[in-house]
């Protein structure tokens, strides 16, 4: 028997009679009976025909050619004639349809789940509004939470991934709060998919979920404390695998810590190199660092362009301890903050940092290239030839071929009025790299020889020259990458050892660093397995959650990366 015209545009469960079609302002009225002659009580779950009274009810439709649509369903009340049921009326119940005491039709709250998995809050409301469904951001989030939703008659539930399947799982943090509050996000790198988020980063919530799933046999992490311990104690059975970007990442840092440490600079013109002495492994006990007393020379004995960096640090360290004495003694942070002068903030993050014993040196900066490099030569000349107009020092320079910001200039010019005295020096701002930062001169060392060009290699050829130091670090550095790229597992002892035996601390602390983690490093070279999936959800984390502008919390983000990546429900 074919169906009514007003079936097919707007069907109804069984039981349901569309009696009238009517129009007002804001939506279409569609008038709705229900013609069943018997209706289950909710508690005793006992049918009944026994009608007590009739109510409407005017819950929200899909919207139908952009216009919303506004059910008048008429329902009826039943008595319940079981003698023991304590509830003696009820309302007819329609699953099919409307979930109790909703305003929006099942079908509607599905369309806005899905458009709240997709858009967010602010967004699906917008997107809702052009499609003819008036509803608010509230009203597409509560849609989102809900746990349970319906729809063509079957009871859905909002879960996670059957993390009963997972054997291979990449662990990592993302921050809810940069610098302050992290979680943990877990894929399942065989499947390519998110299978949970944990709203915090410890080790107690790490080992939780692991022991809770005793399948999995290999957890990729990072190299951080946490994620090692966390999966020692939680997954015992699994084996861990730290990621190889991590690992060049550290080494890479290891040597660039070296550069800034021994100052290396690539000569401008090649110097001649002993090759008798280049050859020879140098001595443990000549590379050794001097002991250093706790207490860093006086100020007065330190280079002009340190002073005052240091000056500030013994500023701190004085405050540092000043707050911690007052903390001490009882004093309150909010009552320390305006007995100093500072900042809540800043006491408190002294309160909670042990002091030092001593004022720490500065760390070196590396030293980057300038726009302004070029045409210095000319800028002294001109200023010690008597020109003092900045503006017209620009002009000059411009006509040369400056394409840099006025300020830069015009910082220049400053730095020479307030040191008159360095202008004769070759250098007055700054002690500059002739050729390249310790960062490029870093990956200079660690590039293929066949990926450099004739100048490079020329580059590289006078770095390797200035010290035996540096070209064990290169050598170090290809030797690792050779081992790791062809998966040499079985050379990695004699790499560690190497790396022991040069004398250098960068290196000694990186060797250390490896050995703590042996099984894992181990295992990155042997095993597929990275953390280049687990980044990738949390590139796709980052993006969701700056979207959401803030709006309700970890729940709902965790409810879209589910929903966002496919987990099934179940």
């Amino acid at each position: 028997m074919p169906r009514s015209p007003l079936r097919i545009l707007l069907p109804l469960p069984r039981g349901l009679k569309i009696t009238m079609i009517s129009e007002s302002s804001s939506a279409i009225l569609v008038h709705v009976n229900s013609t069943r002659q018997r209706s289950k009580c909710p508690l005793c779950h006992q049918s009944s025909r026994h009608i007590h009274s009739r109510y409407f009810r005017t819950p929200a439709d899909l919207p139908c050619v952009g216009r919303p649509i506004k059910l008048i369903l008429s329902v009826r009340k039943f008595f319940c004639r079981v003698a023991i049921c304590p509830r003696k009326v009820f309302v007819e119940r329609l699953p099919e349809l409307i979930e109790p005491a909703s305003r929006l039709t099942i079908r509607l709250r599905a369309t806005l789940r899905q458009l709240g998995f997709s858009c967010g809050g602010k967004g699906s409301e917008r997107l809702a509004a052009r499609l003819g469904m008036n509803v608010s951001d509230t009203t597409v989030l509560w849609s989102v939470s809900q746990e349970r939703v319906s729809t063509a008659g079957a009871i859905c539930a909002v879960g996670t991934h059957d993390a009963e399947q997972v054997r291979v799982v990449g662990i990592d943090d993302w921050s809810w709060r940069r610098g302050q509050r992290f979680g943990t996000i877990i894929v399942d790198l065989e499947r390519r998919r998110l299978v949970d988020l944990l709203p915090e980063r410890s080790v107690e919530s790490i080992r939780a979920w692991l022991a809770a799933h005793p399948q999995i046999e290999v957890v990729s992490r990072d190299r951080g404390g946490h994620y090692v311990d966390g999966a020692t104690q939680g997954a015992p059975q699994a084996t861990q695998v730290a990621d190889r970007w991590h690992l060049y990442k550290n080494l890479g840092e290891a040597v660039e810590a070296f550069l800034v440490r021994s100052k290396v600079r690539v000569p401008d013109v090649p110097e001649v190199c002993d090759t008798s002495d280049a050859q020879q492994t140098p001595d443990a006990s000549v590379l050794a660092l001097p002991s250093m007393s706790l207490l860093p020379p006086p100020i007065s004995a330190r280079p002009h362009h340190q002073q005052q960096a240091y000056t500030r640090l013994v500023l701190k360290w004085e405050l540092h301890q000043r707050v911690h004495h007052l903390h001490t003694e009882g004093m309150s942070l909010h009552g320390i903050a305006r007995e100093m002068g500072l900042a809540r903030n800043t006491v408190r993050k002294y309160a909670r940092r042990p002091v030092p014993n001593s004022v720490t040196e500065p760390t070196p900066r590396p030293r980057r290239r300038s726009v302004l490099d070029p045409y210095e030569e000319h800028l002294l000349r001109r200023w010690n030839e008597g020109c003092l107009n900045g503006a017209l020092l620009e002009e000059e320079i411009r006509e040369q071929g400056y394409a840099g910001g006025r300020t830069v200039v015009k910082d220049y010019i400053r730095y020479l009025r307030k040191h008159s005295e360095l202008a004769t020096s070759p250098r007055p701002r700054r002690e500059r790299a002739a050729s390249a930062s310790p960062r490029e001169l870093r990956w200079l060392l660690a590039r293929q020889p066949g990926d450099l060009d004739e100048e490079q290699q020329a580059r590289l050829h006078r770095l390797l020259a200035t010290s035996t130091d540096v070209q064990q670090i290169h050598a170090l550095l290809h030797n690792f990458h050779i081992m790791v790229r062809q998966k040499e597992h079985e050379r990695l002892d004699w790499w560690l050892e190497q790396a022991q035996r040069s004398g250098i601390p960068e290196m000694k602390s990186f060797a250390l660093g490896i050995r703590r983690d042996y099984g894992a490093v181990k295992a990155a070279i042997v095993l597929p397995w990275s953390q280049g999936q687990t980044e990738g959800h949390v590139n796709k984390l980052k993006t969701m959650k700056r979207a959401m502008y803030g709006r309700a919390g970890f729940e709902l983000l965790r409810q879209r990366l589910l929903q966002a990546n496919g987990a099934p429900s179940g």
